[in-house]
């Protein structure tokens, strides 16, 4: 065999050198290795946080239906959320499905919280108030009023998300230490900076947060 020819028969047959392809954000949230569980609450946190970040501001909408039907409940969750923040109005009857039937209530919160950004399914929401668990109630009766706002709650979330966070500075908030300067919306969507009243008045700061 011409030995030109062979030498490209070699090149050809050669495994590639190239890197395996990034994990998908859904995969990725997949394989966190401290899901977002109870015992993992004082764990892996900042990989959550980075990890939700990456779903809200990059999985593609299609990843993301094809996973509420996932079998891992936290990608059940943080896909239906996503979708909501999203503004997927596509996903609503999907989302509705979840609220009434799945078997973990931290998927019934997250479906819950995003048909009430998507302003749709204001009935599903109200049934949501009578679900077993009561951390579903709460979240319902929490997010029931978002459904008839005119503020575009969904939109707020993608501007603060696309953002992006700095994991440098997360936890940098400690009991008993001055609190770090921070930006943020109001429940108005109004801009808010805590060292524009800090030292001037008392001040109450309050948030909800949900890992999972």
């Amino acid at each position: 065999m011409n030995r030109t020819i062979l030498t490209a028969c070699l090149l050809l047959l050669a495994p590639t050198s190239r890197g395996a392809e990034p994990l998908s954000p859904i995969e990725s949230y997949r394989r966190l290795e401290f899901p977002p569980k109870g015992e993992n609450f004082e764990r892996g946190w900042k990989d959550r946080v980075a990890a939700d970040y990456d779903v809200i501001n990059s999985a593609d909408v299609t990843s993301l239906r094809a996973a509420l039907k996932d079998g891992d409940p936290f990608v059940r969750a943080i896909a239906a959320y996503a979708l909501g923040v999203r503004s997927d109005k596509t996903s609503a009857d999907a989302l509705a499905e979840l609220v009434k039937n799945d078997k973990e209530y931290v998927v019934r919160i997250r479906a819950v919280e995003a048909l009430a950004l998507l302003k749709m399914k204001p009935e599903v929401i109200e049934l949501a108030k009578e679900d077993g668990d009561p951390g579903v109630p709460f979240v319902a009766n929490l997010v029931a009023g978002q459904v008839k706002s005119e503020i575009d709650y969904a939109a707020q979330i993608r501007q603060a998300y696309a953002a992006g966070i700095d994991r440098g500075a997360m936890g940098s908030a400690v009991v008993g230490k001055p609190a770090p300067d921070f930006k943020a919306l109001n429940l108005d969507g109004k801009p808010f900076q805590l060292s524009s009243v800090l030292g001037k008045k008392p001040i109450a700061i309050y948030f909800a947060a949900f890992d999972g």
